[in-house]
């Protein structure tokens, strides 16, 4: 769908052009959606974030632009930045614990220890992560918790490709050392 064609419906009957966006882009926002929260986020959290993304289309929308391309670009760099923020809100609360079981009974200790151990590596690398600067902590977080490639990372950078991998291969040397002075053992391959 094309912006005059969505701004054409939009004028005749406006509930009926917003559920025809929504269901054209439906199954696109929650891929991207579910891309950034699968790793943090409960299928609730993504459901909320991709009701967030269409209020937002919806809310900010410039129906007098003068715009006349494909809106999917529009609607995906919406769903993208939503869903950073919902994936940054989630993290900075900590992981959420879901207890999927009726009788309420707690995991064994060793499983909560375990649970405990790589929350608190989870935050160190975190912290560690940012630590590096603009734009490493960008190509780092890009490249191993987005699964973006040197290009895509390039072009939100205005750099090239090979750019993008020094510096990520420069960044990760650095954040290898900074781990080790953490206490983390590489050898292992342990993070």
């Amino acid at each position: 769908m094309t912006d005059n064609e969505y701004r054409g419906m939009y004028e005749k009957d406006p509930y009926s052009a917003q559920t025809s966006l929504f269901d054209e882009y439906l199954n696109y926002v929650y891929a991207i959606v579910y891309n950034k929260l699968r790793s943090c986020g409960s299928r609730e959290d993504m459901e909320e974030c991709v009701g967030d993304v269409f209020s937002a289309v919806f809310l900010h929308y410039d129906r007098n632009g003068s715009f006349n391309g494909d809106l999917k670009a529009l609607i995906g760099t919406i769903a993208s930045r939503t869903a950073v923020q919902k994936y940054r809100s989630l993290m900075r609360h900590g992981n959420t614990v879901y207890i999927n079981d009726e009788t309420g009974e707690l995991a064994d200790d060793e499983r909560l220890e375990e649970k405990t151990e790589r929350s608190v590596m989870q935050g160190t690398l975190l912290r560690l992560i940012k630590s590096l600067g603009e734009p490493d902590s960008d190509i780092i977080l890009q490249k191993y918790y987005y699964n973006m490639n040197s290009i895509e990372i390039a072009d939100k950078h205005s750099m090239s490709p090979e750019t993008v991998r020094m510096r990520c291969s420069r960044a990760l040397k650095k954040l290898k050392t900074l781990l080790m002075a953490e206490g983390y053992d590489m050898k292992e391959g342990n993070i």
